[in-house]
């Protein structure tokens, strides 16, 4: 009996999963999702605590993404912008870069001179935009709003000995996205983003902030207001 039931059930859902896809794809401009990689190289301006909500540091964030190249055995390469015009001669450069501004990265306080660190540092971002040379651009949504992680209790990712006051630190986290512009291949899409890179924090300096971090982006058409 417990089996026929979860057939039944698993049909169920089948049957529910395509009607949505049905309807959530009608009147779509370009095939959906548009699934997208790319890296990008951050740089962090400290806003101070007095900027914060409940005295959390923030950051505003500036970022220029670049598409990798995804090797056969699934490996990501970062090229310089001179080689990467070489790999990607030909093709369509709008698909090639994307410009991150107005972001505002605020984390849980912590202080680098108490340890053990706390095994987790939650931090928010607010106001991301990120802007494609065809003019569509993407924004934070706020209904949907980034929860991220900065995961210390993994230790250090990489250690320099020329810069030992610099601790790479393993970070994660997603939000949602809307598009605002109304044009360009994105236009009026929703989607996420969800990133996997770093930040460096500099130990001597807590106003210093830098990251980087393959992000994908996907998106897709919404249903249309009935």
């Amino acid at each position: 009996m417990n089996e026929i039931k979860w057939v039944n059930t698993l049909g169920s859902l089948a049957l529910c999963a395509s009607s949505l896809f049905a309807f959530s794809n009608a009147g779509a401009a370009t095939t959906d999702p548009v699934d997208q990689l790319y890296n990008f190289q951050a740089t962090g301006t400290f806003n101070g605590p007095a900027t914060a909500t409940n005295g959390r540091p923030t950051y505003d964030i500036s970022a220029t993404g670049r598409a990798p190249r995804v090797k056969e055995n699934g490996l990501i390469v970062v090229d310089t912008p001179e080689k990467e015009k070489g790999n990607n001669k030909g093709k369509d450069d709008d698909a090639y870069t994307v410009e991150l501004t107005g972001a505002k990265i605020s984390f849980d306080p912590f202080d680098f001179n108490q340890q053990p660190f706390p095994a987790i540092v939650n931090f928010t971002c607010d106001g991301c935009m990120l802007k494609y040379p065809d003019g569509s651009t993407l924004t934070s949504d706020p209904s949907v709003p980034l929860q991220g992680r900065a995961i210390f209790a993994y230790g250090p990712v990489a250690f320099d000995p020329t810069t030992p006051n610099i601790l790479t630190i393993r970070m994660a986290g997603c939000s949602g996205l809307h598009e605002v512009a109304g044009v360009g291949k994105l236009a009026g899409k929703v989607g996420t983003i969800c990133f996997n890179g770093v930040f460096h924090f500099d130990a001597t300096n807590p106003y210093a902030l830098t990251g980087e971090s393959n992000c994908t982006i996907v998106t897709h058409t919404p249903p249309s207001a009935p």
